[in-house]
């Protein structure tokens, strides 16, 4: 991935920092008694490449009863648990994965850092992070922070149900169920950070089996609001986040990443 182009050596946690992770499951809408939900870190969208280990899913009933699952996957290339549906309406799918990073300052601008050898990094020019060699002979002290996603999905047995407005660091609210989606049909999304509106949040949206070069990128407005349009049917991550500030001393970032179906 060109936004961060890591060697494939640099992994964290046993995937490499080119991948991002999901929820989604098999079918958004059913009419049966059960479905199977598939999570994990992919390059391309929605194609699990390795699992994510020891994760809680948060499930929210129809009726707002929320309930918890642990899913100890054994394959590696995913994580997979059967979501039980005994009643009509929308099943809300939540949990969250974090990881540690660094950042350095660097001709006056924040940058992620990387303890990698020379010999195994790209030229500086190709790349937006920094190594120990570019700093030669410089004092400088990492910043740690985490980057949190929250990822969320939704499964509608029968008929759809309201939706609530999830307990996310990010928050995204649709005016249409995102479970009653359709190709080339506007969507409105309004963004809050904290339940405050979120103004010029960065929103990207890729097709099953999109890298991030292929994803398309837009802002929200002074108010929180973007508008979006799904060229297609088929399977959708939706990602939002605060933009990061280079100039900015770095903070927490937080993602909310959620599948959807497009019909």
């Amino acid at each position: 991935m060109k936004r961060l182009l890591i060697a494939s050596f640099v992994l964290v946690s046993g995937y490499s920092l080119a991948h991002e992770p999901y929820v989604a499951p098999i079918a958004y809408k059913t009419e049966q008694t059960q479905v199977t939900v598939v999570s994990g870190y992919a390059e391309e969208a929605l194609n699990s490449e390795y699992a994510l280990k020891n994760a809680k899913f948060e499930i929210t009933a129809p009726d707002q009863k929320k309930t918890t699952i642990e899913a100890a996957s054994t394959l590696s290339s995913a994580t997979v648990f059967d979501l039980k549906l005994p009643e009509a309406g929308t099943y809300n799918i939540q949990t969250k994965a974090s990881y540690p990073l660094k950042y350095v300052q660097d001709q006056k601008e924040w940058k992620l850092f990387f303890d990698m050898a020379a010999d195994k990094a790209p030229a500086k020019s190709e790349r937006d992070y920094v190594i120990p060699a570019d700093l030669k002979g410089k004092k400088f002290t990492p910043v740690e922070i985490t980057r949190e996603w929250t990822l969320l999905t939704y499964v509608t047995k029968d008929k759809s149900s309201p939706v609530q407005v999830n307990s996310a660091p990010i928050q995204v609210q649709f005016s249409i169920h995102p479970n009653e989606l359709k190709a080339n049909q506007a969507v409105k999304v309004k963004i809050s950070k904290a339940n405050q509106t979120l103004a010029n949040a960065s929103v990207v949206i890729r097709a099953k089996g999109a890298t991030d070069e292929q994803a398309k990128s837009l802002k929200t407005d002074a108010n929180g609001n973007a508008e979006l349009v799904f060229p297609a049917s088929g399977e959708y991550l939706v990602e939002v986040s605060e933009i990061v500030d280079g100039k900015q001393k770095p903070e927490n970032q937080f993602y909310s990443i959620i599948s959807l179906f497009v019909n």
